[in-house]
C-alpha cells in the first residue's frame, strides 16, 4: 500500500476528529480503506486506482469512490460477483469522487 494513501487516510480521520464527526475504518485487503460515517449510511473507499493515462498506459493514482449501501447489498443477494458489480452497475453503486470531497460526503450533506 502506497505511503502517501496511509497519510491521507490519517488526515480524513484528524479532520474529522476535529469536526466531532465519528467514522469507521476498514482494511480492504492490500487494495485500500473503507470509511464509513456514523449512522453507516454514507461509505466510501479510498486506496490507489489504476486509471489509463494519455498514452493509455495504466497510472496508479490516489482516488475515492462512494458506495450505495442498499445497491450493493441488493446485487449481493441477488449473486453478482465483485466484479460484475464494478463492471456492470459502476454507475449505479459506485461513484467517482475526488479525495477532497471525502471528509465533506462523510461528515455533511452535500
Amino acid at each position: 500500500m502506497d505511503r502517501t494513501v496511509k497519510l491521507m487516510v490519517s488526515d480524513i480521520l484528524h479532520q474529522a476528529n476535529d469536526l466531532d464527526c465519528n467514522l469507521s475504518l476498514k482494511r480492504v485487503e492490500n487494495e485500500g480503506y473503507i470509511f464509513g460515517n456514523e449512522k453507516k449510511t454514507r461509505v466510501v473507499a479510498v486506496g490507489l486506482l489504476n486509471i489509463l493515462n494519455e498514452e493509455d498506459e495504466e497510472e496508479a493514482v490516489i482516488g475515492a469512490f462512494t458506495i450505495d449501501v442498499s445497491k450493493y447489498k441488493w446485487a449481493d443477494a441477488e449473486g453478482f460477483s465483485q466484479d460484475q458489480m464494478i463492471d456492470d452497475l459502476r454507475g449505479e453503486i459506485f461513484n467517482l469522487i475526488g479525495v477532497d470531497e471525502v471528509l465533506d460526503y462523510l461528515c455533511h450533506k452535500i
